[in-house]
């Protein structure tokens, strides 16, 4: 795939920063975060230019296409029925669903992306759905959310990244910790009223922090899709996160026909690995 023609193909609406709505103003628990208003306009635009021979669905012919000298990994779905294909020696992703093959301009981190195809926003048509992989590292492991839909003959590529929904996990997720007792209590903003979950916490250092957004999680659970997060916890004998005590909130994301989100009511448990995408 030619990397001109995914900036011809697609919209790409990155959502970081682009809050509507935030805890504390209106509906905490089911705030709504949109895409910037002029993803639909940018949508309209890249229709009117288009030319008919040049439709999304069709596959450039194999000489037209960039060769790789790099690796090039298959990512399947659950049900095996769709996957993403990310060449490394060009830089490029692309969705391959049956004969159709979409451009899609994601990230391309280590641990490499998720999709799934349903009708998530209930329109009767189906989506695509990819966790994509940000970043990894020691202890860091960040994911972002885009969406595929079909709009008349084109795609439009909808993306909330790692920063969007830490901004999210900010306003709605704070803890307190008894040095004394060593119980930490993490409390979650949530529609009907905080939730609190409280925890013993095993050693002799004393906590000074926690840091939340070096984990974020985009998975998908039966035909649903969630974030989670894990709390970094930063003791007095070095600076660096553990996670072997770690409290992991999360909540399921719901997608609007527009490709708005809405983030539900926040659950947590004991962090027994952050969901891989």
């Amino acid at each position: 795939m030619k990397k001109c023609n995914e900036k011809m193909l697609f919209a790409s609406a990155v959502a970081a920063g682009a809050l509507m709505s935030i805890a504390g103003c209106g509906d905490p628990a089911a705030s709504v975060y949109g895409p910037p208003p002029q993803m639909e306009e940018d949508v309209n635009d890249i229709e009117t230019e288009m030319p008919e021979e040049e439709a999304v669905t069709d596959v450039a012919p194999e000489e037209e296409q960039e060769s790789s000298d790099g690796e090039v990994y298959t990512y399947y779905s659950d049900d095996e029925k769709v996957s993403i294909v990310q060449d490394y020696g060009t830089d490029t992703s692309a969705i391959v669903d049956g004969d159709v093959e979409i451009p899609v301009d994601i990230a391309m981190g280590a641990y490499g992306p998720r999709i799934m195809k349903c009708d998530i926003d209930g329109d009767g048509e189906d989506e695509y759905v990819i966790s994509e992989c940000e970043g990894t590292g020691t202890g860091f492991s960040v994911r972002g959310l885009c969406i595929v839909e079909k709009v008349g003959d084109e795609y439009r590529l909808t993306k909330y990244d790692g920063n969007y929904f830490a901004k999210i996990i900010a306003d709605r997720i704070s803890y307190s910790y008894d040095s004394e007792s060593r119980i930490l209590t993490v409390s979650i903003i949530n529609e009907d009223g905080p939730l609190v979950y409280v925890e013993g916490l095993d050693g002799e250092d004393d906590l000074e922090d926690i840091v939340w957004t070096d984990q974020i999680g985009i998975y998908f659970e039966d035909g649903k899709v969630y974030m989670s997060t894990a709390s970094g916890l930063i003791f007095a004998d070095h600076g660096w996160p553990e996670y072997e005590q770690a409290v992991e909130p999360y909540a399921q994301i719901i997608i609007n026909t527009d490709s708005s989100i809405e983030v539900g009511a926040f659950s947590a448990r004991p962090d027994d690995g952050l969901k891989d995408g």
